[in-house]
């Protein structure tokens, strides 16, 4: 059966309750002022000759930790045109995603978190993709910017396809997904470069070959102490971007930009 879309809840409902300090000090004894980060990126390309393109594409993300809670916020928009075959600009490529999670106890190797996503992309026809979860993340780190993190989780997910000729496939329902997401950071020679390797896997709860992938590879190198040069390259696949009317299943891009973080 494909509609798990209350399972989430029970299973996020657990985790608050794991999660309350049933015991120990009290609730305002444990909390500090906390530690922010906050990354602006800022990146383009531009093609000209016989296939002139212009992309450009921004992102945001937002981090913050004390003895409670960790809670990190992205914001990414990626936007591109290029000439059809009688010269008029068109778009190619116009899409956004909001991604926020909050993880319990972030001094514990294993810990639970939930987390809540909404997208929307043109070249893979989704007009809006929401989700929410909840699971378990192990987390192997030495500070902020070196860890290993790896973590499994059930969320719930409703798409709303682009096309209004589109109403059979299975992504104009709600259904459950697992999620499985590995991410290694490291910096190198006294922090003047930065890796950032990201893998996110979500089949379907009962239909495995139904699935989404999302990669994105990033090396940065400092210019300044704030400012970085960033090269990385982003793969996304859908299983179910052609059956709502995309080319392809597959999408990606490579990006240079620049990064600002405080």
């Amino acid at each position: 059966m494909r509609f798990f879309t209350s399972l989430p809840l029970v299973v996020l409902a657990g985790v608050l309750l794991g999660c309350w300090p049933w015991g120990g000090e009290p609730l305002l004894a444990q909390t500090d002022p906390g530690e922010w980060s906050i990354e602006a990126e800022v990146g383009g390309a531009f093609f000209f000759g016989n296939r002139e393109q212009n992309h450009f594409n921004t992102r945001t993300q937002i981090e913050r930790e004390d003895a409670l809670f960790e809670s990190a916020t992205e914001f990414r928009f990626t936007y591109g045109t290029a000439p059809d075959a009688d010269g008029n600009r068109e778009i190619v490529r116009r899409s956004w995603v909001a991604d926020s999670s909050l993880d319990f106890q972030p001094n514990e190797r294993v810990r639970p978190f939930v987390s809540g996503r909404m997208e929307s992309s043109f070249e893979r026809e989704i007009g809006l993709r929401y989700d929410a979860g909840a699971g378990f993340k192990f987390d192997h780190r030495i500070d902020r910017d070196n860890r290993t993190e790896f973590s499994v989780s059930l969320l719930a997910e409703r798409t709303y396809s682009r096309s209004q000729e589109v109403t059979s496939t299975s992504d104009d329902v709600s259904l459950a997904r697992f999620s499985s997401d590995f991410r290694f950071r490291r910096t190198l020679w006294d922090d003047r470069v930065a890796l950032d390797v990201r893998a996110i896997y979500r089949p379907v709860f009962d239909a495995f070959g139904d699935f989404t992938f999302s990669s994105r590879n990033a090396a940065s190198f400092s210019i300044t102490e704030i400012v970085a040069l960033r090269f990385s390259v982003r793969a996304d696949y859908d299983a179910g971007a052609v059956a709502r009317g995309a080319e392809t299943n597959q999408d990606g891009q490579v990006q240079v930009s620049l990064v600002a973080g405080f």
